[in-house]
């Protein structure tokens, strides 16, 4: 049998595209071990094309990204028992040797039950990383971890919680963390990062969140709400984009900032949560190195979620013709949030209903009289009044009150006469 993907002489596939494999998926990123990392590199350049570049010279670590695969090369130290003994888990400790694969011991059953289970419970120590890499793969790959598993991640959870200087860089988080948000079980991974204590870890300003009492229409605690909502929005939405999971995670992280009690209604309140959460979610997400595009969007969408929607067709075409940049988003992000709520279910239904209808008709993209027409028609000069009256006529065109040339002059003109419209 042969490795279904092309492999340079003196490389070895081993790790996670080995696991993939025989756990019926297709990987695309390969690993190999080489007694000359570099020039099996080079080969299968040869070969394959694409981009080649050092990961690490020093340590003999390089990669190649050709047609949609990444083949990373590192050294092979010590023989190949060596280099699977070294490895984090059983079922990443697999390699690929002339039409068989070899493992360790216990992993004909790992695969069996699909479980994760460490090589040795001190290699997770070797890099930072890897018990939230497990969690990673468990929520990705829908793989059990057993209770000694559980048991040691928790240990080193709590060594890293004591050693933060042997946290791993922040890229690197990023990715992993990443990985787990995209995956169908996303709420799952975070629910065991907040059982094995690496939710403090990695993300501390959501740990406020475990056991935070809500109240109202809020049956499970801030924390239990949050998974919910994520389910709900995968489950209204199962191609929601990286932005959307991350805005459901940190929608209600600023609740622990603003909890106050209010005798008049007897319970706790969470005014300016939203505003509060928006400016936590974007450090936070700065801090992990998530692009700036994508922290924008997620804070956006945490500031603009409890927003009210009107009941009036027209204007609420206006309401989503303002936020049009954060939708489909922001209506499947508001319609989870009432669906993780008790007693308010039905609204979600009724606001995406209302949506639908909003929108069955699209959203104009740009006014009907240009910026020049504008100042021609009004006798402005460049400045703010026109872009207030291109906003009033796209506004207005919006609600469907214009649909012609003639009409929008007409309006601007009244516009200047009486001032902005309501």
């Amino acid at each position: 049998m042969d490795f279904p993907f092309y492999t340079p002489k003196g490389a070895f596939p081993v790790g996670g595209a080995v696991r993939d494999l025989l756990l019926g998926l297709r990987p695309k990123d390969l690993d190999y071990v080489a007694l000359d990392p570099e020039r099996a590199a080079k080969e299968a350049q040869g070969r394959l094309g694409g981009s080649l570049f050092p990961l690490d010279a020093a340590r003999g670590h390089h990669r190649l990204v050709a047609g949609g695969l990444t083949l990373d090369f590192t050294p092979l130290e010590g023989g190949l028992e060596a280099d699977l003994l070294r490895r984090d888990y059983r079922l990443n400790a697999l390699l690929w040797k002339e039409g068989r694969v070899f493992g360790l011991p216990g992993v004909e059953e790992d695969l069996r039950k699909r479980v994760l289970v460490p090589v040795r419970e001190e290699n997770l120590y070797l890099d930072p990383l890897r018990s939230l890499r497990g969690v990673r793969l468990a929520a990705s790959l829908g793989l059990g971890l057993p209770q000694a598993t559980r048991e040691a991640l928790s240990r080193h959870a709590h060594y890293l919680q004591a050693h933060p200087e042997a946290l791993p860089a922040r890229e690197r988080v990023r990715e992993e963390l990443e990985k787990l948000l995209l995956s169908p079980w996303a709420a799952f991974g975070l629910d065991l990062l907040a059982r094995l204590g690496l939710l403090a870890v990695y993300l501390p300003e959501l740990f406020f969140l475990l056991g935070l009492v809500q109240g109202g229409v809020h049956h499970l605690d801030a924390w239990r709400h949050t998974l919910s909502v994520l389910s709900h929005l995968l489950w209204l939405w199962p191609e929601a984009p990286l932005e959307a999971r991350l805005a459901a995670l940190y929608h209600d992280v600023g609740k622990p900032l603003t909890r106050r009690y209010d005798p008049e209604v007897g319970r706790y309140r969470f005014l300016g949560h939203a505003e509060v959460g928006a400016e936590v979610a974007k450090a936070a997400l700065a801090s992990l190195r998530f692009p700036k595009e994508v922290q924008e969007k997620a804070s956006a969408l945490v500031r603009r979620h409890m927003d009210r929607p009107p009941e009036e067709k027209g204007a609420l075409r206006r309401f989503l013709l303002k936020r049009q940049d954060l939708l489909p988003h922001l209506l499947y992000l508001m319609a989870a949030d009432r669906l993780g709520a008790k007693g308010v279910e039905g609204e979600a239904w009724e606001l995406l209903r209302r949506f639908q209808e909003a929108l069955a008709e699209p959203l104009p993209q740009r006014p009907l009289l240009s910026g020049e027409e504008v100042m021609a028609l009004l006798g402005l000069k460049p400045g703010p009044e026109v872009g207030r009256a291109l906003e009033a006529l796209l506004l207005a065109q919006a609600e469907g009150k214009l649909g012609t040339r003639e009409e929008a002059e007409a309006f601007l003109l009244y516009w200047k006469e009486h001032g902005r419209p309501a």
